[in-house]
């Protein structure tokens, strides 16, 4: 790069002028600002895993469903909530609120806990900010889903709603048709796709059950309909 000389004029109660030659001194460059696409600046959220996060690309208005053991899926899904509420120069995407549906009795305190203090958070401020209720059928669950949970929305304004167990609800009622499980899913995932700033989290167990792997093939094939899943057995397997 070419250096180039600097001049001082100075003009002389005579009206002369005297010219001084300085040092030579390097030019400043401005650096240019970095453009980033529209899509970079959304919230991007991770579990805290490369091996996950590398796979999964999770965003606002995403839904990811994670079949595997309860205590897989659960501690998945429990650290992907705490980190959601870290500010976003942690790694978070400062999250204020989110939301819990616990379809299989499996949301426990004391794991949000633990896992916020291994990111330095108080206690407090991860109780207090995750909302926690609780169905114990699966009529309850899908009336939540579809009438309740848009007004929950827009008055606690959640970025994450995960709902544990959601499948195993249709195992709960061994008199429920397959027909009436066809249905019952089908609005489910419509009613999910409607809501929109929120990342859905759908949990559900493995069986070797015959109802269990109608049910899991069921939920599959709404799948191809704008739901990740991931199986979590490869992820704890290292």
């Amino acid at each position: 790069m070419q250096l180039l000389p600097v001049y001082v004029i100075n003009k002389s109660s005579t009206c002369s002028l005297r010219v001084t030659k300085l040092k030579f001194q390097q030019p400043v460059l401005l650096e240019l600002p970095k453009f980033k696409t529209a899509l970079e600046y959304r919230d991007t959220f991770a579990f805290g895993y490369e091996k996950i996060d590398s796979i999964l690309d999770l965003h606002v208005d995403d839904i990811i469903g994670l079949f595997g053991e309860s205590r897989y899926t659960n501690a998945l899904s429990t650290r992907l909530v705490v980190r959601s509420l870290l500010s976003h120069k942690h790694g978070g995407v400062g999250a204020e609120n989110v939301m819990i549906i616990d379809a299989d009795n499996s949301v426990s305190p004391y794991l949000y806990v633990t896992i916020g203090r291994q990111y330095g958070m108080h206690h407090s401020k991860v109780l207090r900010n995750v909302i926690v209720t609780r169905q114990f059928t699966i009529y309850q669950l899908t009336n939540t889903i579809l009438y309740d949970l848009p007004k929950r929305i827009q008055l606690h304004k959640p970025k994450v709603i995960v709902i544990s167990g959601l499948l195993d609800q249709f195992l709960q009622d061994p008199h429920l048709h397959p027909a009436e499980i066809e249905s019952l899913v089908s609005q489910i995932v419509k009613s999910l796709h409607k809501m929109k700033g929120v990342l859905f989290v759908l949990t559900s167990r493995f069986d070797d059950n015959d109802r269990v792997s109608f049910v899991v093939q069921n939920y599959r094939s709404s799948c191809q309909k704008g739901i990740q899943c991931y199986e979590t057995e490869s992820v704890h397997s290292k």
